[in-house]
């Protein structure tokens, strides 16, 4: 069995060893009152701890580590963040340790573990399944998986709000100019998220409200600073695209995107980077103030009418690039588009929203549009249906990808309630 510093914690955590007759490595009996917080932050592993210790009792903080010697490996000694360590819990003892004042550190050893937990433990970190604990699932009760995969949604929400965020602050705090930019990144779904994303950064708002009304000169503006207007035409409808862009690109000194930045590998016609550019630029003309629209609509069906029945130019009716005849086809966002939209980029907002502005309905209502959203279609979803989680709405669909994302793939199964669970049994 090779220990980690993560077992022990979890040990310690849950006190998951022999607890009687404990001693420090001078003798000196050892009553554990509090454990203490767990501290997964710079300091001390554990902080807040009580602890008796002979006729003493002491509060303060406990590091863990499989050796004694990892003390001086981690540099405490010098350290005086850890002068307010009052014991040092070690799987192996081979050595006297001294806080940076000089004074030394009691010590325990815990080694009588439970053979269950070792052995828990190595079925989950061993074993060769798609995630650590796919064998043992079905033991686990339903209310505690559905319960930690509400947490695990809420830790995803915020992980993508991180984004968000950063935008904001490029943008001075204005929410307005912060979805846009995630919301043209979306509309890139993944392949192009990165040149949708640079469009929107050399393309401001500010520039498209003074031409709302003029549906040419808004589909000029975002062709144009996409790059699709540098070549020469055949059909009389890019033309005028072209002729209008260079006016209104000397007007206000626009840069436009790098044309080969956008990518058509293993995308379907209807993705293709001018027909997704259509409907973007339909959107804008159809959308006034959208981010305060979103903010008060309140369920999944209005939500989605915002994205729906766009004014996209009749032109891409027979095209999916220009010059190029195609069959006649709707150039609507489809529904799975839009639920993608509504998941990635309006239900983020409304939490990182909601946080900002501390106003719990707003947290309230992104998890509510996320249950009434089908689950995604995916094959990290298809594996987990495949093994028993068949999640119906996107809420857990979401979660289930976090849980894959952070805890499975990194098998930090000490940090997830359902290996806690299993560990325990």
């Amino acid at each position: 069995m090779t220990f980690t510093e993560d077992l022990l914690h979890y040990i310690w955590k849950f006190r998951l060893f022999n607890q009687h007759n404990l001693v420090t490595d001078s003798g000196l009996p050892v009553e554990i009152i509090s454990n203490g917080l767990h501290n997964h932050h710079a300091g001390p592993d554990f902080e807040n701890a009580l602890i008796r210790i002979a006729d003493t009792t002491w509060a303060g903080n406990v590091e863990i580590h499989i050796r004694s010697s990892d003390w001086e490996r981690h540099n405490h000694q010098s350290d005086p963040a850890y002068n307010n360590v009052i014991l040092h819990v070690v799987f192996q003892r081979d050595k006297e340790v001294f806080r940076e004042n000089g004074t030394s550190v009691p010590q325990l050893s815990i080694q009588e573990i439970p053979e269950t937990v070792i052995m828990n433990y190595e079925n989950l970190m061993h074993g060769l399944n798609w995630i650590p604990c796919e064998k043992q699932l079905a033991e686990v009760d339903d209310f505690l998986i559905k319960s930690w995969l509400y947490r695990v949604l809420i830790e995803r929400l915020e992980h993508k709000s991180e984004n968000l965020k950063e935008v904001l602050a490029e943008y001075k705090g204005s929410w307005d100019d912060g979805f846009y930019i995630v919301l043209a990144r979306n509309f890139g779904f993944k392949t192009n998220a990165l040149p949708f994303e640079l469009l929107a950064r050399s393309l401001p708002q500010q520039v498209l409200a003074k031409h709302k009304d003029n549906s040419l000169q808004i589909e000029a503006l975002v062709f144009g600073q996409a790059g699709f207007l540098e070549q020469k035409f055949a059909d009389e409808y890019p033309k005028k695209l072209k002729r209008e862009y260079g006016f209104l690109k000397r007007k206000y000194g626009l840069k436009p995107v790098d044309h080969f930045t956008w990518k058509y590998m293993r995308l379907r016609p209807q993705n293709f980077p001018c027909v997704r550019l259509a409907q973007f630029a339909a959107l804008i003309l159809k959308s006034s103030h959208l981010f305060s629209r979103i903010l008060e609509v309140k369920n999944v069906t209005d939500m989605s009418s915002l994205f729906t029945e766009l004014p996209v130019n009749s032109y891409w009716n027979t095209h999916y690039r220009f010059d190029v005849i195609s069959e006649t086809t709707s150039k609507q966002i489809g529904n799975q588009s839009i639920n993608n939209i509504l998941i990635n980029t309006v239900a983020v907002s409304l939490f990182a929203y909601g946080r900002h502005a501390g106003k719990q309905s707003l947290i309230n209502r992104s998890i509510d549009l996320l249950e009434q959203i089908p689950a995604e279609s995916n094959q990290v979803i298809s594996r987990f249906s495949e093994i028993g989680f068949r999640p119906q709405n996107a809420d857990h669909s979401q979660a289930l990808m976090q849980l894959k994302q952070s805890y499975c793939d990194a098998k930090k199964c000490l940090h997830c309630g359902i290996g806690v669970k299993l560990l325990k049994q």
